[in-house]
């Protein structure tokens, strides 16, 4: 029923199996056109496809519970005649089918020994083209020796012309027929509007459209006209004229190519010796000269090395995470969570500017498909094709690049730093790097120079340079290197607490592999503050009173219309601090708004962390144990720092220091007052920036005191949540006691949030919710000691957090008790998105926490029923090599989907597998800065399962191959296990080294890539 061969997963039956929902990757290349192409385990596959996002469908976007039906109806479609008999392929009744899933493409086949035929269909997208197309490959098998007369009718019942509002087309759909055409050129058909559809004075007329073509077929007949195949059958499932005429016949008759929603498919006859391959391209065109280009280059042997281009372009994507161990499934896994961090956080292509290298993300997108049908997801249709994402996801997401290609530097520190505003909070919508030209215009090829006049995409230019004559990827690399890159994000749809927590997960990264640069990145570069035009609103303004009697936290925040995104200024310059400044900047305001209780951080700019459907929260007085244990981390970060560097020059805004300074004068022996203290010093400096912003200067040795006072608050804060239960709450809600009305001077009550009038909160009695795993899953990522983390695992595991029948973790206890003001959590039925399931995301976190607080056999008795290569595809309902937002527990009431997955692979979760991979493989820290020395060790922490013939494998940034020799069958993790010898190997070179540590010329060599291969022995310490 499922099987694996290679990197291929099979599986038996598709039809009959549970349904799922995926996707082609959506990569063409730096030089291809990208297009979205979603596919389901039904049908022909194929549910819907096209360009750019939902405006763009080529064919019809339905969300997964619909496109599980509509994929028979519109999709793809094989009907064959032989014998005189029309059968239908891959119809659902049909037996002896199979779906093949592998990383660049999907295909299905099916086995008709009735017939005595075989129909295999693959589906790959076009690579490295100036065109984006879905590229169907059909192939016919004769299983009977002696030849056969075949007709054929296969390809789209339905395909949309180009420039359709997706929202429109769902809402008036049949009288958008009328401005439909489909135009048969010479050998393709031309899908278009005549002129645009909008109720507007100015009409344009449309040159932009979808195209349909065969190769590999003699005389293909092109059908646009669905009743051409089915006649009057609106079910659009039996093809009544195809089964009554020959192909002969069917040519002769009319079609009409207007008013109706048209079809993409062809017609043939032939006959069948042993073997027949065709090919079909759906695709996009900005006007018909592309497709005439393309045809001139077509032909099916082009599109037979299209295909292995595709596959060669996929490999050498997450070549640089290729291990082996002795479980190929888990191998074949970290391929595919590092293929779809990609597709979520894009992968780094190295960019010479005027102020250095950056980081040019290609491939990335915000996460969107038949499942998440609630986002609006963009792939840019263009060349060095880039997309948006969210601050928290991306930033996720790009967590480990630097192990990958150390050629970025601190880029993405720089852009998320840049991004953290004055008043610790940040952008939601991360949108794409564009460049400003900062050289002579007169310089430039003339073709360039008005596109130039403004910010551009190299996208833009590279395409602009083609269709000029000019040599693209030299001109291109010119041009940037006098161009400085532009940071866009906009705010989005709020401030979540959590996003500030991922930021050092970042500076660590960074340090893992460039300690020696520490003081530069902290102190030497300036970063700008992006300025969203939303304030966060003084409590004074936000506390209300409810008509139910209840005090809530409501409307916290005020959008500003007459300002727009951008960048802090001061008279009319960037205000700009160093990297320390702006963390030190950050911790303050996180600092400032503790809960009454001085426990959690409060959710008090309208959103929650990170689970996005606790979203009553905030209104609740709400706040997380999670982001305080991250802001402990941070400050403890700073601390050590300023300690090591007390002359180092810290930039940071002089009412930041005023802030801090303001902090130190709190009495923290009553926490309400503290409390009220510390939110009033916080509110005079959000006030403050309102007025002149200037910046400060000033020794690391000055921050010591301030950070002191925060570690000791901080410290004290996760003391309490750990008296609290012995798993510590992750959520805190505070109900008010008492409060007194705020009135006007003349007695009228003040009103804020929906006329609600405003109180001030005396006294909170607080309320701690059910447990989760979050919390825990930071603790232990960050603080731990061995014994305390030991102690914490035992509890969550004897805890309702753990599903045993499954042998997994959920995101919390019953929410049951609870009212549906927690958020819409407690709307969703349990064991159901973030509701008491295996949200993937936070698990991984756990199992992360399990293995950086040194638990190393727990963590590996865990993975076994966690990670989810190692779980029954069966049960998980698809292939078990792709991670997933969610899987059903045992509370949820539908037993059919417990154990199964749900929400296909753009997740957080492969985030946290390549941070699993860097600390099982590589170790937390590859590079030390040793009395001045750089140093470069490597820590594996393996258990002797792992070793296949007592070797493991993997690779370190892309292009150096690691080779680990065990030959006694030994855990690496032991205390009495470790690297006896390094051998390292350059170009002409074998360097043998005792021990496990490599130091100086040696170590940077590794560093810059002039060692390609190191061997470590690992053996019992003498």
């Amino acid at each position: 029923m499922f099987e694996t061969q290679g990197d291929v997963f099979i599986i038996r039956d598709y039809q009959k199996q549970k349904p799922f929902a995926s996707f082609l990757s959506g990569i063409a290349g730096p030089m291809g056109i990208p297009m979205w192409a979603f596919y389901v385990n039904r049908g022909q596959l194929m549910a819907s496809f096209g360009i750019r996002d939902k405006n763009g469908q080529m064919l019809e976007f339905y969300p997964a519970n619909q496109a599980y039906h509509y994929v028979y109806v519109n999709g793809f479609r094989t009907f064959v005649k032989v014998d005189g008999t029309v059968h239908a392929f891959f119809d659902e009744t049909n037996a002896g089918q199979s779906m093949h899933v592998s990383r660049d493409q999907v295909s299905i086949k099916e086995t008709s020994k009735a017939l005595g035929l075989d129909v295999t269909v693959t589906y790959y997208t076009l690579p490295t083209e100036r065109v984006a197309a879905l590229v169907r490959k059909v192939e016919i098998q004769n299983l009977k020796a002696e030849p056969r007369q075949i007709e054929i009718i296969d390809g789209l019942a339905q395909i949309l012309p180009s420039g359709l509002d997706h929202g429109a087309y769902k809402a008036v759909s049949n009288v958008l027929q009328s401005w439909m055409s489909a135009l048969h050129q010479d050998g393709y058909v031309f899908y278009k509007l005549r002129a645009s559809t909008g109720d507007t004075a100015e009409i344009k007329e449309m040159h932009e459209g979808n195209f349909y073509l065969t190769l590999g077929l003699d005389d293909p007949l092109y059908i646009s006209d669905t009743r051409l195949v089915f006649e009057e059958d609106s079910s659009l499932r039996t093809p009544y004229p195809f089964i009554k005429h020959n192909m002969r016949t069917l040519r002769e008759m009319p079609q009409a190519h207007v008013n109706q929603v048209p079809s993409a498919m062809t017609g043939a006859a032939f006959t069948l010796d042993h073997r027949k391959v065709f090919y079909s391209l759906v695709g996009h065109a900005a006007d018909e000269t592309i497709i005439h280009d393309l045809l001139k280059r077509l032909s099916p042997d082009f599109l037979a090395e299209k295909e292995v281009e595709n596959k060669r372009l996929h490999e050498d994507l997450v070549a640089g995470i290729e291990t082996k161990t002795a479980h190929p499934l888990f191998d074949q896994y970290l391929k595919q969570s590092m293929l779809d961090n990609i597709i979520r956080g894009g992968t780094p292509r190295v960019m010479d500017t005027r102020k250095g290298p950056i980081g040019y993300y290609l491939y990335s997108r915000k996460h969107g498909d038949l499942e998440r049908d609630y986002n609006f997801f963009q792939l840019e249709a263009n060349v060095y094709s880039q997309g948006n994402g969210n601050f928290r996801d991306v930033l996720q997401n790009r967590r480990n690049d630097i192990f990958f290609e150390p050629r970025i530097g601190d880029f993405n520190l720089y852009q998320f730093g840049a991004l953290i505003q004055a008043d610790g909070y940040n952008p939601l919508s991360i949108e794409g790097i564009r460049f400003r030209f900062e050289g002579d215009h007169e310089k430039l090829p003339e073709a360039i120079r008005h596109l130039l006049k403004n910010t551009f995409t190299p996208g833009q230019l590279a395409t602009l340079l083609d269709q000029a004559g000019l040599p693209a990827d030299s001109t291109l690399k010119k041009v940037l290197k006098q161009s400085t890159a532009i940071i866009k994000a906009d705010f989005g749809t709020g401030y979540w607490e959590d996003h500030f927590t991922y930021l050092y997960d970042l500076i660590d990264a960074y340090l893992a592999v460039y300690p020696d640069h520490l003081v530069k990145v902290l102190f030497d570069k300036r970063y700008p503050f992006f300025q969203s035009p939303v304030d966060v609103l003084p409590r004074s303004e936000k506390y209300v009173l409810t008509k139910a009697g209840k005090v809530r936290q409501y409307g916290a925040i005020r959008h500003l219309p007459d300002q727009a995104s951008g960048w802090l200024m001061h008279d009319d310059q960037l205000v700009e601090v160093n990297l320390f400044g702006k963390l030190l900047i950050l911790v303050l305001n996180k600092f400032g708004h503790l809960d009454p209780a001085c426990i959690g951080l409060s959710y008090e700019a309208e959103k929650p962390g990170w689970n996005d459907a606790m979203n009553g929260l905030p209104g609740l007085f709400g706040s997380g144990v999670s982001e305080t244990i991250e802001l402990a981390k941070l400050v403890d970060f700073l601390l050590d720092t300023a300690r090591k560097h007390p002359d180092a020059r810290v930039v940071s805004l002089r009412d930041a220091d005023l802030l801090a300074n303001a902090y130190l004068q709190i009495e923290e022996k009553d926490a309400m007052k503290a409390w009220d203290a510390r939110m009033q010093a916080l509110e005079r400096y959000r006030a403050a920036l309102k007025g002149p912003r200037i910046t400060s200067e000033h020794q690391a040795r000055l921050t010591v005191p301030w950070l002191e006072h925060m570690k000791k608050t901080l410290d004290k804060a996760i003391e309490k949540a750990k008296a609290i239960d012995i798993v510590m709450p992750t959520y805190l809600t505070y109900e008010a006691t008492s409060y007194t009305p705020l009135l006007h001077e003349d007695k009228t009550a003040k009103t804020g949030y929906d006329g609600l009038p405003l109180v001030k909160v005396e006294s909170f009695e607080m309320k701690p919710l059910p447990r989760f795993l979050e919390a825990p899953a930071r603790y232990l990522k960050a603080r731990s000691t061995p014994e305390e983390a030991e102690q914490l695992y035992r509890a969550v595991r004897k805890s309702q957090l753990y599903d045993r029948p499954l042998e997994f973790y959920k995101t919390s206890e019953s929410l049951e008790a609870f009212g549906h003001d927690l958020g819409r959590i407690r709307a969703f039925t349990p064991g159901w998105l973030e509701r008491e399931s295996n949200f993937l995301h936070m698990t991984y976190k756990y199992l992360l926490g399990i293995l950086k607080a040194g638990l190393y056999p727990e963590f590996f008795y865990e993975i076994n029923t966690n990670l989810t290569c190692f779980m029954d595809p069966r049960i998980y309902g698809r292939p078990p090599i792709e991670n997933v937002s969610f899987l059903a527990s045992t509370v949820n009431p539908d037993k059919k989907k417990h154990g199964q997955g749900f929400y296909a692979r753009l997740t957080g979760s492969a985030a946290e597998v390549l941070s699993m991979w860097r600390l099982m493989f590589l170790g937390a820290r590859l590079f030390h800065d040793q009395e001045g020395v750089l140093a470069f060790s490597l820590s594996p922490k393996l258990p002797a399962s792992f070793f296949k013939d007592g070797n493991v494998e993997t690779r370190l940034f892309g292009n150096v191959h690691i080779v680990y020799h065990n030959p006694d069958g030994l855990d690496t993790f032991e205390k009495d296990v470790a690297i006896q010898t390094l051998v390292l190997h350059k170009t002409g070179e074998q360097i043998t080294i005792d021990g496990d540590k490599v130091v100086g010329h040696l170590a940077r060599d590794i560093r810059e890539g002039f060692v390609n291969k190191i061997e470590a022995h690992i053996g019992k310490i003498a």
